[in-house]
């Protein structure tokens, strides 16, 4: 079992879709996060900013992972190349405006 976790591990395709979800998700938590210590007046929005920048890094390791796994996932798609296309064009779009957030 841990063989096959490791395995994975080494395949970009399966790394970026485990990472994915954090610059997305974990940007929404910790943005309405930042927001309600901010409205509450506490001292707590320092952390806060913290993770939001955290979240806002882990954008560059999804995207170098998405490039590597682009021509393998590429050469299994046979219906959904268009989607792969597109997936891939959008994150090259968005990409700066995390880079550009996270400064």
């Amino acid at each position: 079992m841990i063989d096959s976790i490791l395995r994975g591990l080494r395949q970009p395709e399966y790394v970026h879709v485990l990472l994915n979800p954090l610059p997305v998700y974990g940007l929404l938590i910790a943005w309405i996060g930042l927001l309600i210590a901010f409205f509450s007046k506490s001292r707590a929005p320092d952390r806060h900013i913290s993770t939001v920048t955290h979240q806002l890094a882990s954008a560059w390791p999804v995207y170098e992972f998405g490039q590597q796994a682009y021509d393998r996932v590429l050469s299994m798609a046979t219906k959904m190349v268009g989607v792969a296309h597109e997936h891939r064009d959008r994150g090259e779009d968005l990409i700066w405006i995390f880079y550009a957030l996270a400064l």
